[in-house]
């Protein structure tokens, strides 16, 4: 798969170009080259606003190597400081397509989450000359991702369909994906308010879109994209729904299933009956998703008891399929006796499979929800299971029928997941009666389980609870680890109403915090106690180490291989030479186990798959925080890390299981799954990662 930044050789091309672009010719040409790039990265990281980091990337934006151009053109643009488009904006005139287009790529970004309107002119007058193709492209993406009013909206518009011609025809397909990229975030941006009209006439024609200067994967974006604008719009019909079920193209596939949205209430069952029948697992789960939120007839409940009925012996269905309509069933069909048997049969103990166990718990849970007394009975089964996350929805279960014993036994578990799931049901339950679990559990190291304590004891009149919360959060804070910042915060929130001054000396070296946010927030709470204003003076920690000119070498050279319990390998090609902290870290964890015996603890059908977390949630990442590097597209099969917030990476990663063009630039991708795509697509929550290793590269 393809998925270098824009415009970008291969890393061999780059270096070739790296060291031949170097006066006078010597042996260490490379080496200074890659010290070169490694100081543009540092300075990157510090993410100045002014001084020596700030000069030294504009300085190597000017370099007479391309390389280092490209490099520190795209940091400029990742410090997302609109002050530095002027700097940018000369390199849309560079000799070389590369840096014009790595120029168009950052000028937007530094814009990311601004009015846009100014860089609207610079890229436009860039398109009335460029003639690169896959600069174009780029540039076509760049236009779509200014964040504009009408009428400068309409004008981004207007111009990248006139890009999508060429003499007359369609346009080059490396035009024609940067066109299409571009027409999906003007799209969001602006609410789908520009498809109607000349965009939507043009979005018709391309629903059906081909091009043989490009790869059929390609050219499924484009259509998908097409046909995707139409149905946000509300302007898919049957027939325009029917021709993209029947292309050959999973993501057309899928676009067409989502776009049962736009049609006439009168025809989903019709639409719904084209899905179900395409053969396409992407456009059926999109279907039953759709099922989710539409009232339970006769019809609908049709399809949703195929995935929920235990299949016959050698029969296979998909436990995504299953999982979705089991979801489903915790709303009360037309022939409740029937539904209630099948969930019932798919709830047994007998039916927790080892590896994909998921649709036996998730029928507990539905089950729950149509008949408690049933539930009731196998829960037992699933509250003493093995498997955590199979206890975890026992503890949803019992929340749901009421059932506190179970509650109470399952929030003395190991298991910090199953004590959250417990505690949530008990505080549902008993109100201000749970505050004193909820006091108990704030002895946990775990974030997302202090999280849900000190949100149950939103209100509390409990005199031990501030004490309780101070402790809690000294224990959050000993490790200095950045991604227990929700976890802290949260305490610190929870402080403002059930603390008092008595306690403002504990929470006063807050102020002096290694993260800014948490310095803030002990500030709030003091002022809030004590009636006068506070001022916070953090201390950063250090950032994460920096990989040296051979790591670099290394990670180009290598792979890494997650071997999935039950599934198989995923082999994953390293990207450091686009995101280098993030993937330098990844590839650390890799290499030293941190990865072994861990979950992909968070599976989205047709989204994501996320993983990597000691405690398998997702406020439980590696320590530091890393930077964001964005640049990349997220295609199926990427592989990016998770983030808290801006700038927030947490040694988490998540792997695209369909394009997901709406996390481009706003999350890190650090690899490509190069083998194993059907092991990925298998891989559900609660899937182990038995262990991971760096190859070198074939």
């Amino acid at each position: 798969m393809n998925n270098r930044l824009p415009g970008h050789p291969t890393l061999a091309a780059l270096i070739a170009i790296a060291a031949a672009s170097c006066a006078p010719a010597d042996a260490d040409r490379t080496s200074r080259v890659q010290d070169a790039y490694l100081d543009i990265v540092a300075a990157e990281d510090a993410r100045p606003s002014s001084g020596p980091a700030l000069r030294l990337l504009i300085t190597h934006s000017a370099s007479d190597n391309r390389f280092l151009r490209v490099a520190a053109i795209r940091a400029l643009g990742r410090l997302e400081n609109p002050e530095l488009a002027g700097e940018i904006e000369r390199a849309l005139a560079d000799p070389a397509p590369e840096v014009r287009s790595e120029a168009a790529n950052a000028l937007a970004q530094a814009y990311f989450g601004t009015d846009g309107h100014a860089a609207l002119d610079p890229l436009l007058n860039r398109v009335a000359v460029e003639h690169d193709a896959e600069t174009r492209g780029v540039l076509a993406a760049s236009l779509g991702r200014l964040r504009l009013e009408a009428p400068e909206a309409e004008r981004a518009a207007k111009a990248l369909i006139e890009m999508s011609y060429a003499h007359g025809e369609d346009a080059p397909g490396e035009v024609m994906e940067g066109v299409a990229l571009g027409l999906d975030a003007l799209s969001r941006s602006t609410g789908a308010a520009i498809v109607p009209g000349p965009v939507a006439r043009r979005l018709d024609q391309l629903r059906r879109y081909e091009d043989g200067t490009r790869t059929r994967e390609h050219q499924h974006r484009v259509r998908a994209v097409a046909v995707d604008l139409l149905a946000s719009a509300g302007l898919l019909d049957r027939e325009q729904l029917r021709i993209a079920l029947q292309d050959e193209g999973y993501v057309v596939k899928a676009a067409g299933a989502r776009g049962i949205r736009s049609l006439d209430p009168q025809w989903y069952m019709e639409g719904l009956r084209m899905i179900m029948f395409s053969r396409s697992l992407q456009a059926q789960i999109e279907g039953l998703r759709f099922m989710l939120n539409q009232p339970r007839t006769a019809g609908t409940c049709r399809y949703l008891m195929d995935g929920v009925r235990v299949p016959p012996a050698g029969v296979v269905v998909p436990a995504a399929l299953r999982v979705i309509a089991l979801d489903a069933m915790a709303q009360p069909c037309p022939d409740l006796a029937e539904q209630r048997a099948a969930v019932a049969a798919a709830a047994s103990p007998d039916q927790i499979d080892p590896v994909h166990w998921q649709p036996a718990a998730h029928a507990l849970a539905a089950l729950a929800a149509i008949d408690p007394s049933r539930a009731a009975d196998l829960l037992p089964g699933h509250a003493g299971h093995a498997n955590p996350f199979v206890r975890a929805y026992a503890a949803r279960a019992a929340g749901i029928i009421g059932d506190r014993r179970t509650l109470s036994t399952l929030l003395q578990d190991p298991v910090p997941n199953v004590r959250t799931e417990a505690l949530r049901g008990l505080a549902r339950l008993d109100g201000r009666g749970a505050d004193g679990a909820a006091i108990g559990q704030l002895e946990s190291d775990d974030p997302q389980l202090v999280m849900t304590a000190a949100a149950a004891l939103a209100g509390t009149d409990s005199p031990e609870a501030g004490t309780a919360l101070v402790d809690a959060l000294d224990r959050m804070s000993e490790g200095r680890r950045e991604t227990f910042r929700d976890a802290r915060r949260a305490l610190l929130e929870r402080l403002v109403e059930a603390g008092n001054e008595s306690l403002s000396e504990r929470v006063i070296p807050y102020l002096s915090d290694y993260d800014p946010l948490v310095a803030d927030d002990a500030a709030g709470v003091l002022q809030s106690w004590n009636g006068r204003p506070y001022f916070p003076t953090p201390v950063p920690r250090e950032r994460l180490p920096l990989p040296s000119s051979e790591d670099l070498r290394e990670m180009a050279a290598s792979v890494v291989v997650l071997h999935m319990r039950g599934l198989g390998e995923i082999h994953i090609e390293l990207h450091p030479y686009a995101s280098t902290t993030n993937t330098w870290r990844f590839f650390r964890q890799a290499r030293d186990g941190y990865f072994d015996g861990l979950t992909f603890h968070r599976w989205s059908p047709n989204f994501v798959i996320q993983g990597g977390s000691p405690n398998a949630n997702e406020y439980y990442g590696d320590g530091p925080f890393s930077r964001d590097e964005v640049g990349m597209h997220h295609w199926r099969g990427t592989v990016g890390i998770s983030t808290r917030g801006h700038d927030t990476g947490d040694g988490q990663i998540f792997v695209n299981l369909l394009d997901n063009p709406r996390l481009d630039h706003q999350y890190t991708i650090v690899g490509t799954v190069i083998e194993g795509l059907d092991v990925v697509d298998q891989v559900n929550e609660g899937g182990v990662i038995e262990r991971a290793e760096v190859r070198p590269a074939r």
